[in-house]
């Protein structure tokens, strides 16, 4: 969990405040010298007609000083205009501003935001080991999964259904008419005789015919089917097909058992060419493929079947609704299933994590590519944001407390340099 931006905006100021303090606690370090030395300088300057080593003290004391308000002249000037003077190249921070915000954007592009730097860091992370380790975690597994279905719940919730019901339509309506569907019923049939299935079905239609045919009760009917079928309407013709219709029915039956008894039957052999035939025709006849796309487009085009297309998006979404809207929904099972499996690939599969790194590796490449440029563009605009009394302030809390060390040192250094000078002076 990231911490909210007030409680961070909040830890900054504490932490500026700490800063400040440390930095006034050396400055005034720093002005607890320069006084001494002066001091120094003070009480060596008359006492030094009574002893030889007042003199050495004098010019310590003296140097000290130099040295100490030079230092300070320094480290100011970088920060403000020393005593507010606008002396000539003072204030050089905040003078500065532009120069620095291009200068360091141009130094982190240069040095850190670089192909080869960012591609050893990361592959020296093994994000795809990182990620395998994670997703192998059951509990992180179903974690993704509730995740994902929440947000699938969220995004149902926002979409615009009657706009996704019309574009699955037109989607659906386009896929199927662009659709070879001669090509695709010639498939269909080739894989059916290869697997026999044609001779199945003849079989399954020749004991449900001869079923048919021993029940008394459907000769009347097959009868009226007779005399309907060739439009017979004199009265002896009539008469002589019912007297007929007994053996006429035994007569089919006995044709319909010996074709079902008969492997090798004739009828089964006209009947394997027949659908063989077809699918050639389905694949080459172009007539036969003309009538089968006017049927095609014809159905489509048909209200029953656009509303049935339409409809799909109203199902589908029904259907996920109730599994999201349950207690374990399946997407969520699914999801973490998945997630399972892929960490497990990740780590024992070197080469499935070799190729996630290498692709992390190579998309990395390519976005410092694309936007390097953009990085010291975005430094120098947040620079920007800053005033030059700000950024000075935020420069010298940073590095002031550092600073102050010169001016110690500058102190102490001015009066040993001093304190050497009056001796080798003395000396000659």
């Amino acid at each position: 969990m990231h911490p909210a931006p007030a409680l961070i905006e909040q830890l900054e100021k504490k932490a500026d405040q700490l800063k400040r303090a440390r930095l006034r606690t050396m400055q005034w370090v720093a002005v607890g010298l320069l006084v001494a030395a002066a001091l120094l300088f003070a009480l060596a300057r008359s006492q030094r007609g009574g002893h030889p080593a007042w003199g050495y003290l004098e010019a310590f004391a003296e140097a000290s000083m130099v040295g100490a308000i030079a230092d300070w002249f320094a480290v100011v000037a970088l920060f403000r205009h020393p005593l507010g003077i606008p002396i000539w190249h003072t204030a050089i921070i905040p003078n500065s501003k532009e120069g620095i915000g291009q200068s360091l954007g141009a130094f982190v592009e240069n040095h850190f935001i670089t192909e080869q730097g960012i591609a050893e860091r990361i592959a020296g992370a093994n994000p795809a080991g990182l990620l395998g380790a994670w997703l192998r975690d059951p509990r992180h597994a179903e974690q993704l999964g509730h995740s994902a279905a929440r947000v699938a719940k969220q995004l149902l919730a926002m979409l615009d259904h009657a706009q996704m019901r019309e574009l699955v339509r037109r989607k659906a309506t386009g896929y199927l008419g662009e659709l070879n569907l001669s090509s695709v019923a010639a498939d269909c049939i080739d894989a059916l005789i290869a697997d026999g299935k044609p001779q199945e079905l003849l079989d399954f239609v020749l004991d449900q015919g001869a079923a048919y045919l021993a029940d008394e009760s459907h000769h009347a009917a097959i009868g009226d089917f007779a005399l309907n079928a060739f439009h017979i309407e004199n009265k002896l013709l009539k008469a002589a097909m019912v007297l007929y219709e007994a053996r006429m029915i035994r007569s089919l039956q006995e044709f319909v058992v010996a074709v079902r008894a008969d492997p090798q039957h004739p009828m089964r052999a006209r009947l394997s060419g027949w659908i063989a035939d077809s699918a050639l025709h389905l694949k080459s006849d172009a007539r036969w493929q003309d009538t089968v796309r006017h049927y095609q487009r014809q159905a489509l085009a048909s209200d029953k079947v656009q509303a049935m297309l339409g409809e799909a998006w109203d199902t589908l979404v029904e259907r996920l609704q109730a599994d999201l809207d349950s207690e374990q929904p399946a997407l969520a099972r699914t999801i973490a299933g998945i997630a399972e499996n892929t960490g497990k690939v990740l780590a024992s599969d070197a080469q499935a994590s070799g190729w996630l790194n290498a692709t992390i590796v190579a998309g990395s490449s390519a976005l410092v590519r694309r936007y390097r440029g953009e990085v010291g563009a975005f430094i120098e605009s947040r620079l920007a944001l800053w005033s030059r009394e700000e950024m000075s302030e935020r420069i010298e809390l940073a590095i002031g407390r550092d600073l102050q060390f010169i001016r110690i040192n500058g102190t102490v250094v001015g009066g040993l340099a001093g304190l050497l000078i009056h001796t080798v002076s003395q000396a000659f």
